[in-house]
């Protein structure tokens, strides 16, 4: 060969091998992952939109539109009901919704190979590498995997293997109106603009009066949002009036309710098992209304006689109180058995299944807040209950633990001593630490030790309504936490959460 000619076919060779060089540095596998949100927050309200339906007009105004529309349509919508009142999302026996992220990568076209173990469980197409289609979304179940992702351009090709766990919280809710957000619905906010004005509160389930506004719900999207690389799935049968017996472990029929909290989540989940269980129950056990309404009506209520159920069968209300009180304990065991124990025996005697916990299941029973403090910390005066009265309401049922006889100061000036062997409605909730679980003592603690009072007659600073109405569909929300007091409880419950 004329060396002219073996030059310039060199040079034709080194210049391909720059190509190939080139075409091989053009290839880039960069992979990501991330579980779809199971609790949605629609409009970033900070609230969970759920695919129950919403009102066609006006769902924060005063009185929203009577009729729903866009249930069941797979979107999540803002100010959209939960399904069924009870649950965020779709529970799919396929698996939950994982999206998977190539967009960092370069080349022509890009698949993905998901592995459990050594056998590969799902293969996608080849995929044009583009903006537009540099995403793949698949179900997948609960588990530990390796992502597999190859990009490709000609004949170069790399790729890049990814460990993942894909873990969904199941976050599951019972108990009475403290937990259901009574006094927080959607749109709350059209009364405390003008509380005059004829008001039709917007519950996700009207009967229990349950929104996504409750504390308990927050925490849900706080854990929701805390990791890309998990999600969480809210399962909420909390109920306003509940007790141990008539919500709980049986059915709320007051409600229509026909079974009991614990049937309905097992009807909802079927055999999968929890991670997060939040109750609230123990105050209408021991009486919260009938002390409401005894404390109103007459001065010295704790040495009155109730007139209202379930306190009117006791010679007085303290009597009643620590009677009722004394029984808890036994009560919260019985739920335990019902969580995650062997045995689930229900109010009527009826032995079910009990729900299962994932192992490190966390239970959290939650404490009740101090509704009865003025802003600098004093005893209130509301109405008619008198500061005495709020005084006796805080240091013989709320705080943890209660002096032992307690010295009540009479309207008259005159003291009499009152027995509190049975301790208190919080001390009682804390003592379930006894059954493993682990009680969110921060809503006590940060409403009732603090310096500024957030009772019914603290004002601006109250973290509780006081009378919302004498009558209609939002006096039931009368001593019940408002948007300020569910929010502290959403913090504290993500607090004990690890997301706080």
């Amino acid at each position: 060969m004329p060396r002219a000619i073996f030059v310039i076919a060199l040079a034709g060779l080194m210049l391909a091998g720059g190509s190939a060089a080139q075409a091989q540095s053009d290839v880039r596998a960069v992979g990501d992952w991330s579980m779809v949100p199971q609790s949605r927050d629609a409009n970033g309200d900070g609230f969970i939109d759920g695919d129950g339906g919403v009102p066609r007009a006006r769902p924060l105004g005063s009185q929203p539109a009577a009729k729903f529309v866009g249930a069941g349509n797979r979107i999540a919508q803002p100010f959209e009901r939960l399904i069924g009142g009870s649950q965020s999302w779709y529970l799919n026996p396929r698996g939950f919704s994982v999206r998977l992220n190539a967009c960092q990568s370069r080349g022509g076209e890009y698949q993905w190979r998901i592995y459990r173990g050594d056998k590969q469980v799902e293969r996608t197409r080849w995929r044009a590498l583009k903006p537009k289609t540099c995403t793949r979304t698949v179900r997948l179940q609960e588990g530990g995997y390796r992502f597999k992702l190859e990009v490709r351009q000609g004949v170069s090709t790399e790729f890049q293997w990814i460990d993942a766990t894909v873990k969904d919280y199941l976050f599951v809710v019972l108990g009475d109106s403290y937990a259901s957000g009574e006094g927080n619905p959607r749109n709350v906010q059209a009364w405390l603009d003008n509380p005059d004005r004829p008001f039709d509160p917007y519950y996700d389930d009207d009967a229990c009066n349950r929104s996504t506004r409750s504390g308990p719900a927050q925490a849900a999207l706080a854990l929701e949002k805390s990791s890309p690389k998990s999600s969480v799935t809210l399962i909420d049968v909390s109920c306003s009036g509940a007790t141990v017996n008539g919500g709980v472990l049986g059915p709320q029929r007051s409600a229509g309710q026909d079974l009991s909290q614990i049937q309905q989540v097992q009807r909802l989940i079927g055999n999968r098992a929890i991670d997060i269980a939040v109750i609230s129950v123990g105050g209408n056990d021991i009486g919260f209304t009938s002390i409401l309404s005894a404390c109103a009506l007459s001065l010295d209520c704790p040495l009155t006689r109730a007139t209202t159920a379930p306190l009117n069968r006791f010679d007085n209300v303290q009597q009643g109180v620590q009677t009722l009180t004394s029984r808890l304990p036994a009560a919260y065991s019985r739920i335990a058995a019902c969580l995650g124990g062997d045995a689930c025996e229900l109010a009527d005697g009826t032995r079910v299944p009990s729900l299962k916990l994932e192992p490190g299941a966390r239970v959290l029973p939650l404490t009740y807040p101090d509704i009865t403090r003025s802003a600098i910390g004093q005893p209130c005066s509301y109405l008619t209950i008198s500061r005495s009265d709020f005084s006796w309401a805080r240091d013989t049922i709320l705080v943890p633990q209660a002096p032992n006889p307690y010295r009540f100061t009479t309207f008259g000036g005159s003291t009499r001593d009152l027995a509190t062997n049975a301790g208190t409605l919080n001390g009682q909730i804390i003592g379930t630490s006894r059954l493993g679980w682990q009680p969110v003592s921060g809503i006590w603690s940060g409403s009732g030790d603090s310096a500024t009072g957030r009772g019914v007659c603290a004002g601006r600073d109250a973290w509780v309504f006081g009378v919302t109405a004498f009558s209609g569909p939002f006096a039931s929300a009368s001593f019940h936490p408002n948007p300020a007091g569910q929010q502290f409880a959403g913090r504290q419950i993500a607090r004990a959460l690890g997301v706080g």
